[in-house]
């Protein structure tokens, strides 16, 4: 496989070199390896993995990757998103204005321009490395989305480009391109495609299995994918949270591996959706529990988990020989990689990003091209009797009106851009009549809600309560029957939920005893504005004994999407039943009040009457797709009624996709009708340039608009051909009447094709087929067509069920009014494949292929054709090398492999081939014929297989490092040998004296050098370095010396041995029998370092120190902690914790819950371990319990307790520190990073924690 954008210019090259050589000048010393630039990439991301402790491995495996301050590893957050403009905010603390908002995808895609978003992609990028430059962003950005629009309820559709996979991928490739900048070596962002794959339903998104056939899959699920890796070096993919057939995209090796890093040559990174390993075993049980679900992520493929499944569990899975090293180094090689790609470890003048300026955030050019853009994407699909553009010469009175005439929706994932950039249709609209002088009178005024009526509510429990105040709770989802569409999820949550509740949902339970029934409680989220809940007996139509108004406007609690359940209580209605009913939960959507009559009289006499309508993010979204495909709200009824008053009513729209327009669409006194995605910060600006003619319409829908929601099959059916009871799906199989086809979109000009031509009769797959045509505009003014092509195979047997057409070139042109302009399209034949399920590999069918030319998909002007004569020469298109290691030992051999993947994605059986293999470094790794690797000397190396067959040669490569020995030979302390036995650590017990023993070494490699620092008194440390100059490696010893440490009851206050960091008098004290601390805010994890009241002594040997602990509650979410620790400093210690219950997945309300048991350690700053036992089952009553921490060199032991006499192991750990101290602290604790990465977890307030501290006892060893 070759190595994308690591090639330069020889002179760029040496520039390169010669500034890494300057500034790695450091006199005698050598530059370690991963610091050296002369090194490839790969040579430098395995020689800095080779340097991490295991525990240092772990902290990085997440979308939060800890810092390692000692080997320059800054702290960094994979996890960014920049679908339309970076996802941030302003930040005057460092001159950072609100990013520029740019259209969304959605409307991007009906540009049909890709040029125009990789000009967008790069003003993001610019903005991203501005932001960079501050400290407050990484480089790493989670977009674009590329999962075709398959069905348009799909809640995230508004993220896509559109329908079709060509289209897709072309669009996305722009973004690519943009965002990664044109350097050759370096990046200067990193996009990251997603979901892959089929993630195209969100309500059981972490549950549900997307099932297909081979053919759907590699044809239209995987071609963006494909497209993207192929040709424009995609580095980074996002896994899924669904299944595909039955296996979890983020647990599957063939998914990850075999098809996109083997077939298609992913050559970077791929991180899991946020929770996708967690969902591995939580949401699709396909492991047993998070040990397993670390490993099957690990072994698939995916480098980074987004959440904290790999960094609590990851070394616990090596342990168990889940996992091996190689499989946890495989991943931080291709993560790290792709940071040294962004040159974040590279020298400032080396890389060409680094000096770009806060001002470039919403600078004047970004603001200009997003305006720019905006005018680009509106499509016109209604213009009867030329009703525009707007001659504002000619109206004198124009009536805007509807919920978004003045509004800005700037759609999904989204920054925050300046309030002063935000420009609605009336602001614009007033800018534009003032600026021209126009004698026209605007009034605005609103008439209707967007409010969505689909997923009203989420209900979880209900409960009913007798006169006798007994209460019985039934789990709502265990319902005996439902209305069609109801579904059951629990989202990102814990809590399982009844969920697609529709306006007239319901759900029945059998056998509810309601006799003498007082109260009726229901256990529901609102997720956006809320609904009606009644409750009924025998039927949808019963009695009613209840009625639960659960609506935003009533002032009931929002919870949002990822909400949990809160209780709402009425009382009863006592209908006198005596025996057990089948009750009923209808749901209802609030009702909407007749349009109001002074809208009407502001239409009725408006010359114009321009009504804004549409979606937001209520409407649809992450985690809820639509259950509709109406406008939300009473927005029809509005334009219907606006219509009925006036005869030249104009419908603006701005949704997430297609929505039903029947019932207005063909209205005369509707006679124009334009629709836009949402169109980012410019949008005012954009649509009034287009109404007013400015601009002239060149957009063109990216999907399909069906006649009715009811034409679609199940959401969750993921087949596109048509069968004897289900419609086929896209433009590819769809054959029903549609509103408006893929592709289609008026101007105000009108143009004429011609001439249409192809440069040959027959061809052969690898051919390029040239395909021209005029296109003359034949109106008045200048515009925008987008010359379409589908190719069609109308000689294939019908038994094939072939797509009625694919789109496989466009191009969008600017022609003068008058003017003809030739248009030129390629298309590659290797593109025209389809997938034999049989062989299980790309072919071609033979015969005619008819290249259709069109406006749109239907609007088809003139076609050619030619024959498929010939077949694919089958070809070696990539090469995939590995060894399966990235650290090896002296002396050690392993195999090196490879896998050939075909042009037709197939692999060739290379068993017994003959493999070219060499190594750039023979000294350090020696290959011989067979790719047999010989690991000989310390250092780094690059082996690159060589393979040829039908005499084309491909080659790919990997690095390797080898590991220098630094370990020591022997060691003394005061002239006697120590045992080492593979430590790190030594500690001795010493009466306190101002003079150490001294401490000599050697180092097993007579060739490194070794430093010795020794301890200046007891208790005190010394330390021992080995360092090796070659490689830059270096392993630290340390021998702590440390006197009797002194336990303490507490009876009479602190002891003398004491002292107390950060002292709040008001949070700690003694009543003669304990020690009582009160939690104040912060903690010493996570970079918190302000937790006050640390209460330490010495301890600078071995020991085991057990204490009683007692708390007034259980620690709340979302990090309270009481804890024993082990303390060098706030950056260095062994935490040993009773703390809160966290978890991601957003917990259910429920009756308080025991807490966990935690231990922590830190060095140097990074949070290397943090192991979590839940202590539902340990027996703890009354939250008191015993803690015992056991020091032993390197190794600490937690243990707990429920008697003080049994003790549990709770876990191990290493960690090597210096001058230690044993100590009790408590604190209310830092969010954890995966919280913190989402603004909108909210945690309800807790009072402090209060805790009890008593029988200390610490045995000195």
């Amino acid at each position: 496989m070759m190595k994308p954008l690591l090639k330069r210019s020889l002179a760029a090259s040496l520039l390169s070199v010669a500034l890494c050589a300057s500034v790695n000048a450091t006199g005698d010393k050598t530059v370690p390896i991963y610091q050296n630039c002369s090194y490839s990439f790969e040579e430098r991301a395995a020689d800095l993995v080779s340097r991490l402790t295991l525990e240092e491995k772990q902290s990085l495996l997440g979308n939060n990757m800890a810092a390692v301050p000692r080997l320059g590893i800054k702290s960094y957050n994979v996890w960014s998103e920049a679908l339309h403009g970076i996802l941030s905010g302003a930040n005057p603390s460092v001159g950072l204005l609100g990013p520029t908002s740019f259209p969304n995808s959605v409307a991007l895609g009906s540009t049909w321009d890709p040029s125009i978003v990789e000009r967008m992609a790069g003003a993001i990028a610019d903005e991203a490395r501005a932001t960079f430059q501050t400290g407050t962003k990484g480089l790493t950005f989670w977009s674009p989305v590329v999962e075709p629009v398959r069905d348009p309820r799909w809640g995230r559709t508004g993220e896509s480009y559109g329908e079709d996979p060509y289209l897709v991928s072309e669009m996305a490739g722009g973004y690519v391109r943009g965002l990664m900048g044109p350097d050759e070596r370096y990046m200067k962002a990193v996009p990251t495609a997603k979901h892959y794959f089929a993630n195209n339903s969100e309500f059981d998104r972490h549950v549900g299995s997307s099932n297909m056939d081979s053919r759907d899959m590699r044809e239209f699920y995987l071609y963006p994918y494909k497209e993207l890796i192929e040709n424009d070096n995609l580095p980074s993919i996002m896994s899924s949270y669904n299944a595909v057939n039955h296996v979890p995209t983020s647990a599957s090796v063939f998914y990850l591996d075999s098809i996109a890093r083997r077939t298609y040559g992913l050559n970077g990174y791929v991180t899991g959706d946020c929770a996708a390993i967690d969902d591995i075993h939580s949401g699709h049980y396909y492991a047993d529990d998070y040990l397993e679900a670390t490993a099957y992520g690990l072994k698939a493929g995916v480098d980074s988990d987004c959440g904290s499944i790999y960094q609590r569990y990851a070394i616990e899975s090596l342990e168990k020989g889940l996992i091996t090293m190689a499989d946890i180094d495989r991943a931080l090689v291709n993560m790290l990689t792709i940071r040294f790609r962004t040159g974040e470890f590279d020298p400032e003048p080396m890389v060409p990003y680094t000096k770009y300026p806060a001002s470039m955030v919403s600078s004047p050019a970004n603001r200009a091209l997003a305006a720019e853009i905006a005018a680009k994407t509106p499509v016109l699909l209604k213009n009867e009797g030329a009703v525009l553009p707007v001659d504002l010469r000619k109206v004198g009175k124009i009536a805007l009106i509807g919920p978004q005439a003045d509004d800005v929706e700037l759609g999904p994932y989204s920054g925050r851009p300046e309030e002063s950039s935000k420009i609605t249709p009336y602001a614009a609209f007033s800018k534009y009549i003032k600026d021209g002088g126009y004698p026209v009178e605007l009034n605005l005024v609103n008439g209707a809600n967007a409010k969505s009526k689909s997923n009203l509510l989420y209900v979880a429990y209900f409960e009913i309560e007798k006169t006798d105040g007994k209460v019985t709770r039934y789990d709502a989802t265990k319902y005996t029957a439902s209305a069609p569409g109801i579904t059951v999820g629990s989202g990102m949550g814990t809590e399982e939920q009844v969920r697609s509740i529709d306006d007239g949902s319901w759900t029945a339970y059998d056998n509810i005893d309601i006799t003498d029934i007082e109260n009726i409680t229901v256990g529901l989220n609102i997720p956006t504005e809320g609904g009606i809940v009644e409750i009924r007996t025998g039927s949808p139509d019963g009695n009613l004994i209840g009625r639960i108004e659960a609506t935003k406007a009533s002032g009931a609690r929002v919870g949002g999407v990822y909400g949990a359940s809160m209780p709402m209580k009425i009382p009863a209605l006592k209908l006198g039943f005596n025996e057990p009913q089948t009750l009923y939960l209808v749901y209802k959507a609030p009702t909407d009040g007749p349009i109001d009559e002074e809208v009407l009289k502001v239409a009725r006499e408006a010359d114009m009457a321009i009504v804004f309508v549409g979606t937001d993010e209520n409407t649809a979204t992450e985690e809820a797709d639509r259950l509709t495909l109406d406008l939300p709200g009473n927005q029809l009824d509005l334009i219907k009624a606006v219509a009925s008053v006036n005869s030249r009513t104009i419908v603006v729209m701005q949704t997430l996709g297609c929505v039903e327009v029947e019932e207005f669409k063909n209205l005369a006194s509707v006679p124009g009708i334009v629709w836009t995605g949402y169109n980012g910060q410019a949008q005012g600006d954009g649509i009034v340039k287009v109404l007013t003619g400015e601009v002239n319409p060149g957009g063109k829908l990216n999907a399909t608009w069906y006649r009715s929601v009811k034409d679609l099959p199940a959401i969750t059916d993921y087949t596109l051909r048509k069968s004897a009871k289900t419609n086929g799906r896209t433009l590819w199989y769809f054959d029903q009447p549609v509103s408006y086809e893929f592709g289609y979109g008026l101007s105000y000009t009108t143009f004429e094709y011609g001439n249409f031509s192809i440069d040959r009769s027959s061809f052969t797959p690898g051919d390029v087929i040239t395909l021209s045509v005029d296109v003359k505009n034949t109106g008045s003014c200048d515009g925008d067509e987008v010359v379409q092509v589908y190719v069609t195979t109308p000689d294939a047997p019908a038994s094939l069920q072939r797509p009625i057409k694919r789109l496989k070139a466009f191009r969008r042109v600017t022609i003068p009014k008058g003017q003809t302009r030739t248009v030129e399209l390629k298309i590659n034949a290797d593109d025209l494949w389809f997938w034999d399920m049989d062989k299980d590999r790309m072919c071609y069918d033979q015969g005619r292929y008819v290249f259709e030319f069109g406006s749109s998909s239907k609007d088809i002007r003139g076609t050619v054709s030619a024959r498929m004569t010939g077949s694919l020469d089958q070809q070696v298109k990539l090469i995939v090398a590995d060894c399966g290691r990235t650290v090896l030992e002296i002396g050690e051999t392993v195999d090196a492999r490879f896998t050939a993947a075909l042009n037709d994605d197939s692999f060739l059986d290379v068993k017994g081939s003959d493999a070219k293999w060499s190594s750039n470094n023979p000294d350090v790794v020696s290959v011989d014929a067979s790719g047999k690797m010989t690991a000989k000397s310390m250092g780094v190396a690059t082996i690159t297989c060589r393979y040829s067959y039908k005499g084309r040669t491909v080659t790919d490569d990997f690095a390797v490092k080898v590991m220098p020995d630094l370990s020591l030979k022997s060691l003394k302390v005061a002239g006697k040998p120590v045992s080492l036995n593979g430590s790190r650590q030594f500690s001795f017990l010493r009466k306190a004296s101002s003079n150490a023993p001294a401490v000599e070494a050697v180092a097993a490699d007579p060739s490194l050098r070794l430093e010795i620092e020794q301890a200046k008194a007891v208790p005190g440390t010394a330390a021992v370095n080995v360092i090796d100059d070659a490689t830059g490696d270096s392993r630290e010893y340390l021998v702590n010396f440390g006197t009797k440490a002194v336990s303490d009851n507490f009876d009479k206050g602190l002891g003398s041995q004491w002292t107390v960091l950060r002292k709040d008098a008001s949070l700690i004290s003694t009543d003669g029998a304990a020690l009582s601390l009160t939690s104040g805010k912060g903690d010493i994890t996570q970079g918190g370092n302000d937790a006050s009241n640390i209460v330490l002594q010495s301890a600078n040997s071995d020991w085991t120190a057990t204490v009683k602990l007692s708390c007034a509650q259980t620690p709340a979410a979302p990090a309270q902690n009481a804890a024993l620790l082990a303390y060098q400093d706030d950056d260095n210690f062994v935490k040993l914790a009773y703390a809160a219950v966290f978890n991601f997945r957003r917990p259910a309300q429920s009756p308080a819950q025991t807490g966990q048991i935690q231990i922590v350690v830190e060095e140097n700053g990074n949070q290397k371990t943090s192991l979590n036992v839940n202590l539902a089952e340990a027996g703890i009553k009354d939250n008191t319990l015993w803690l015992r921490l056991e020091k032993k060199g390197s190794t600490y032991v937690g243990y707990y307790s429920a008697d003080g006499r049994n003790f549990v192991e709770a876990g191990r750990v290493e960690a090597v520190l210096k001058d230690v101290q044993a100590g009790l602290m408590a604190a209310e604790g830092t969010m954890p990073a995966m919280g913190r990465s989402f603004g909108n977890m909210q945690m309800p307030s807790s009072p402090a924690l209060k805790a009890t501290f008593d029988n200390f006892s610490i045995v000195s060893k």
